[in-house]
């Protein structure tokens, strides 16, 4: 067994359905989600796997300067960024509701004292430890983490963490866009919103090209509705996951058209024509570059 195939990495291109995939597979009494859902740490700027690659210029063109610096930044964006943030809706997330501040603590501790000597042995054994406190306390074999950019890493987490698998979840574009727009992060404009998408579609497909046999590409709209008793199946043999009631029940009453808002964009977006014109041309370029359509397109 790799040493990360009791890893399972959603990702997609924002607004794609990865937090619907998560939840419907916590339900398996063989998986435990991630806590929290998206853990940011791995994918983010600074983090892991920018500490693993170790950069001397950042993504956005900024020069590291000193010994170690992309550890200071990693350690520094924990604490600034990931370890306590605002929820959604209310509350809170980050890591702190899921691993005691002593046990990130001494997690770190442990990569300073490695990293010099190993620096890729140093971040695995990082990662493997926060993975070993998250599944203490439970008997999953299966650990899933929802954060969208892990499928446009793809390729560099396989490296890090050998045997890690990987869900793809595609949704139409055009419904992401309109989910899009309405973000703080996202373009503002629907048109700008599917250039957008097509950007992280050709990202995830270059980054999964040689990587076959660990990534299952999934459709929302196959599993929402299209074909959803078989999109189901293959995704739980891809895992290796036997059938369990209580995931099938959830299933049956919460993953479905309405819950997915299928077809959103036939009512919010103007110039609808024109806009689904665009989406069909970006759809035979992402042919092209070895995307595979849903059962059936609309």
């Amino acid at each position: 067994m790799s040493q990360f195939s009791d890893t399972l990495f959603i990702g997609g291109s924002g607004r794609s359905g990865t937090t619907i995939a998560g939840k419907l597979l916590s339900r398996h009494q063989e998986v435990i989600l991630a806590k929290p859902i998206e853990i940011k740490f791995l994918t983010s700027g600074n983090g892991l796997l920018d500490l693993y690659l170790n950069p001397r210029i950042s993504r956005s063109g900024k020069v590291r300067v000193g010994p170690n610096a992309n550890l200071k930044r990693f350690i520094k964006s924990a604490d600034e960024k990931w370890w306590l943030r605002k929820g959604k809706k209310s509350g809170v997330t980050g890591l702190s509701t899921g691993i005691e501040r002593a046990e990130w603590d001494a997690l770190i501790a442990n990569l300073q004292a490695e990293i010099d000597e190993n620096r890729f042995q140093a971040c695995q054994n990082f990662f493997r430890g926060y993975l070993d406190i998250q599944k203490s306390a439970v008997t999953s074999h299966l650990w899933v983490d929802t954060t969208p950019p892990n499928l446009m890493r793809a390729n560099e987490i396989a490296q890090l963490l050998p045997g890690a698998r990987f869900l793809h979840m595609i949704r139409d574009g055009r419904d992401v866009a309109s989910s899009v727009v309405k973000e703080p992060w996202g373009p503002s404009k629907h048109f700008e919103a599917l250039d957008w998408w097509k950007e992280r579609m050709l990202l995830i497909l270059n980054a999964t090209r040689d990587m076959e046999s660990s990534v299952h590409h999934l459709w929302m709209e196959d599993l929402v509705e299209n074909d959803r008793e078989a999109s189901l199946e293959k995704l739980l043999k891809f895992l290796n996951l036997g059938p369990d009631s209580k995931m099938f029940a959830y299933f049956r009453e919460t993953i479905n058209p309405s819950s997915a808002h299928t077809g959103r964009w036939r009512q919010e977006v103007k110039r609808a024509s024109e806009f689904d014109s665009k989406y069909q041309k970006i759809l035979e370029g992402l042919i092209k570059e070895g995307l595979k359509l849903p059962t059936k397109q609309t």
